[in-house]
């Protein structure tokens, strides 16, 4: 009771347009107070790390001069201190040597000098890593961000810049910000409800007129007109109230064109529609659903089929059809063709409650399944080939923090070993990011007109030393006469570093590869192939061996350091050209594949 006045539509209008503009204020100062406090935080982030980053590079030289043998006078450790003076001008700053002690700060307690320092983020920076991280300051209760900066050069670890600064400062400004915005946010809400209550007395006016006059449309007077009161929308309703009256007497004329026109959508709808009556038996298909299931209308309802039957799916109680998600069926068509069907069941409702049939929304989502099932290999790939170097690095990390460090020759295998791990998850990641920007970006070409059979033949000579130290011998094939082509030569080189190392890395001792080049003037293309001699492809593999992270010998593949991506992005650069790649292989016999690219009659050839 305490509520009834809610019960007119005044004071709904008028509430809702406060709650409205509430909710729109909260959201709105929500978002404002995270980018306001983001954009000071990412700021003071970005000042604190430049002047670490500033003043360790400064630094760095009064550490190498230590290093190289010369003793650090009384004027280098005065230039460290005017380094720290003059560099930072908020927080605390330490200057750490190698051995993790304190030789400068800004503070005013210098007990700390000559103080091995036992901060964690100052261990991490000791092995040549920035650390940094957020925390409650024990003597002064505020939060400050503190930051360990390495103090490097030529692969040296020289010592690292130590810097606590408080945030108090910040989250104030912060605050004042957030608390102008409440008061903008209260004085808004006053305004609103003043204007709401006006805005609501021209709505309910004429809707009152309205509810009157419908009424007597009810009883059945249809020469009553709804007066209107002003040409919005609420007057155009009023227009089209008087309008309805009329076209009334013309309903069940209306009706029939309206059902008309729904067979006429159905018959143009790309998703398949299946109308059954309350029994399951169908009376009625659309031609997309026809076509989904190589199936007529006509001979379904004829058979006498119910939905079950068609959609072969199991009887109605052990498998209820109306859940909340789609119900996905795979199915074999009579081609032989297997399919993907997405299925949304609608129950139809007679006047009397009872269940007057079922609606099925039939889509083809066989290629997204597809997709989707691409989709996860891929991150599955992604996943195994990052796990299994990162796996190496940490065991022989650990090996070299439980004490394999004070044995050189021990640890320099180790750091060997870790390197070149690092180098393949390097070569993994460029490959993606590489495969990346050519799906949200394509691919960017610089053409020029270019020798390809000189690109060739410098092709030849940077591999022709790494296959001669494998015992491989390598041929080079072209023609005297080679038309120029317009291409990009960066491009085309990327695609031959990539076909030719996958010869030499499969090839074994003793084998060969033959590079050529051949041309089909009345196609204008210039075809390029390398054969090996090694250990081949299986038939069953072909067809996915342009796959991303499809590799046939995963093992030895990761041995030699592949990634699985090469020849996919070779395909997409031959595709970038409008050309085309293809590859035969015989299974320890050898592969060969080929590319080609359009030239046009131009000039004279070499």
């Amino acid at each position: 009771m305490r509520l009834g006045f809610l019960r007119t539509i005044q004071w709904k209008v008028v509430v809702m347009y406060m709650l409205l503009i509430l909710l729109a204020m909260q959201f709105i100062g929500a978002y404002f107070a995270r980018e306001v406090e983001s954009y000071y935080t990412n700021n003071f982030s970005e000042t604190l790390n430049t002047q670490g980053t500033l003043l360790a590079a400064n630094v760095e030289r009064y550490f190498r001069a230590a290093r190289d043998g010369k003793d650090q006078s009384q004027e280098d450790k005065a230039g460290i201190d005017n380094l720290v003076y003059s560099l930072v001008k908020t927080g605390d700053v330490q200057i750490i040597d190698q051995n993790g002690k304190v030789i400068s700060t800004n503070r005013n307690d210098k007990s700390i000098i000559g103080q091995r320092t036992t901060q964690s983020e100052v261990t991490v920076a000791l092995l040549g890593t920035r650390n940094e991280s957020l925390r409650i300051d024990p003597r002064t209760g505020e939060r400050v961000k503190v930051l360990a900066v390495p103090v490097k050069g030529d692969n040296i670890i020289y010592g690292a810049v130590y810097m606590v600064a408080s945030m108090e400062g910040m989250y104030v400004t912060i605050r004042k910000i957030i608390n102008i915005l409440a008061t903008g946010t209260g004085i808004a809400l006053l305004f609103t409800a003043g204007l709401g209550v006006v805005l609501a007395r021209t709505i309910t006016t004429p809707v009152k007129a309205m509810t009157r006059q419908a009424k007597a449309v009810a009883e059945g007077d249809f020469d009553r007109a709804v007066k209107v009161y002003s040409g919005d929308e609420i007057g155009q309703l009023g227009v089209a109230f008087n309008h309805m009256t009329i076209r009334l007497r013309e309903a069940i004329l209306q009706q029939e064109e309206e059902r008309e026109k729904l067979a006429g959508i159905l018959s143009n709808m790309s998703d398949g529609v299946i109308a059954a009556d309350r029994h399951g038996q169908i009376i009625l298909m659309n031609p997309s659903a026809e076509d989904m299931l190589q199936t007529k209308m006509t001979d379904v309802v004829t058979a006498g089929k119910t939905l079950h039957d068609v959609l072969r799916l199991p009887p109605e109680d052990e498998m209820p059809l109306f859940a909340e998600e789609p119900l996905l069926i795979e199915m074999m068509l009579a081609n032989r063709e297997i399919v993907m069907l997405s299925v949304n069941f609608t129950p139809l409702q007679q006047n009397s409650g009872k269940k007057g049939g079922i609606i099925a929304v039939l889509q083809d989502v066989t290629e997204q399944q597809r997709l989707e099932q691409q989709r996860r290999e891929f991150v599955a790939n992604v996943s195994h080939e990052l796990r299994t170097p990162l796996t190496t690095i940490k065991s022989y990390v650990e090996a070299l923090v439980d004490g394999a460090v004070d044995d050189a020759e021990l640890s320099n295998r180790f750091l060997r070993v870790t390197m070149t791990e690092t180098e393949r998850m390097i070569r993994l990641v460029n490959d993606l990011l590489q495969l990346s920007r050519f799906d949200s970006q394509g691919i960017r070409l610089h053409k020029k007109e270019i020798d390809i059979g000189r690109l060739l033949k410098y092709a030849a000579d940077r591999f022709a030393m790494q296959s001669e130290q494998q015992g491989i011998s390598f041929a080079l094939e072209i023609p005297k006469e080679v038309p120029h082509v317009l291409a990009d030569p960066d491009v085309l080189n990327q695609v031959l570093d990539n076909l030719i190392s996958n010869a030499i890395k499969y090839t074994p001792e003793g084998g060969a590869i033959q590079l050529g080049l051949s041309l089909n003037w009345q196609q204008k293309r210039i075809y390029v192939s390398i054969s090996d001699t090694g250990i081949g492809i299986p038939k069953r593999d072909l067809k996915r061996i342009f796959e991303r992270f499809y590799r046939v010998d995963k093992a030895r593949s990761r041995s030699q350091g592949g990634t699985g991506l090469g020849l996919a992005i070779a395909r997409e650069l031959v595709h970038a050209h409008g050309g085309e790649i293809a590859i035969e292989s015989e299974w320890n016999e050898g592969t060969t594949v080929t590319f080609w690219i359009s030239f046009e009659k131009r000039g004279e050839g070499r």
